[in-house]
């Protein structure tokens, strides 16, 4: 059995561009590439799924989608980014607040939706074994999970700096720092493409944003290669108003409960560990 797994760091809308990258796990577990990062739009992003499903007929595909895919409330923000915003600005991060109302990432004729029915939606991380499986992730939540926190006054540490974009608050060192971080997780997978990738653009000064946009996409791959080891994760939210999924981080799982109960919420109902079942 092989399993095609995809890292897509989505630009969101229409008129922006994110980053793939892919790779094939192996019938003995191993993995194979299938080539760099690229920065494609969602058309894009879909003709090259659907070419490496045709050259390469995987049993099974997992997709993990930075952005969004279930999205029903009109304005505010989902529940689940109401939990996750907790441990994210304790760490000086933010959170995108997703809502119907904001048309061109979200609207009826918002790029995501086709791709989504594509592929055949978003998918139950804790539910039975289907073909084609796409989930809903975050890097900055993984790298909270992971641990990838620097220190800072604050117990919890705070997120690397390392989008290029936010020119006052970006620290080289950051963007290094994450690239070695990344660099290493494949590098000990055997991905020595990628990892040569990850390598050469931790050396870039002054990287752009489309050089973020596939290390990002290489995070996303990181969550999914995560699910294929069978590795424990962790499903925040639920099926009717949105989740995300992330490796499973003891400590990030303490806070998101805590934060459950702050506001009122069962944390069994929306912060579950599991492990994804096998094809």
């Amino acid at each position: 059995m092989t399993t095609l797994l995809v890292g897509f760091d989505s630009a969101w809308t229409r008129t922006y561009r994110g980053a793939l990258v892919g790779v094939l796990q192996l019938d003995d577990g191993r993995f194979r590439e299938l080539g760099l990062p690229q920065i494609v739009n969602y058309r894009e992003a879909e003709a090259v799924i659907l070419e490496w499903q045709t050259e390469h007929e995987p049993t099974a595909t997992t997709i993990l989608l930075d952005q969004p895919t279930i999205v029903k409330n009109v304005d505010g923000q989902r529940p689940v980014e109401n939990l996750v915003g907790s441990p994210i600005s304790l760490r000086y991060g933010g959170t995108q607040p997703a809502n119907t109302a904001r048309r061109e990432m979200f609207g009826r004729d918002a790029p995501l939706w086709p791709f989504l029915t594509r592929f055949g939606g978003p998918t139950d991380p804790l539910g039975p074994m289907v073909d084609t499986r796409v989930f809903e992730t975050y890097p900055v939540l993984a790298m909270i999970a992971l641990d990838w926190t620097l220190p800072d006054s604050r117990k919890a540490g705070r997120l690397p700096k390392y989008n290029p974009a936010r020119k006052k608050t970006f620290l080289t060192s950051d963007w290094q720092y994450v690239c070695g971080l990344t660099y290493d997780a494949f590098l000990s997978r055997g991905l020595t493409e990628i990892s040569t990738w990850i390598d050469c653009a931790a050396r870039i000064l002054v990287p752009r944003k489309i050089d973020q946009d596939r290390l990002d996409a290489c995070l996303c791959l990181l969550v999914a290669l995560y699910l294929a080891e069978r590795k424990t994760c962790l499903m925040v939210g639920d099926l009717q108003t949105g989740y995300m999924v992330v490796p499973f981080g003891a400590g990030l799982c303490a806070e998101l409960e805590s934060r459950c109960k702050q506001t009122g919420r069962a944390p069994t109902e929306w912060v579950r560990a599991f492990r994804l079942l096998a094809h």
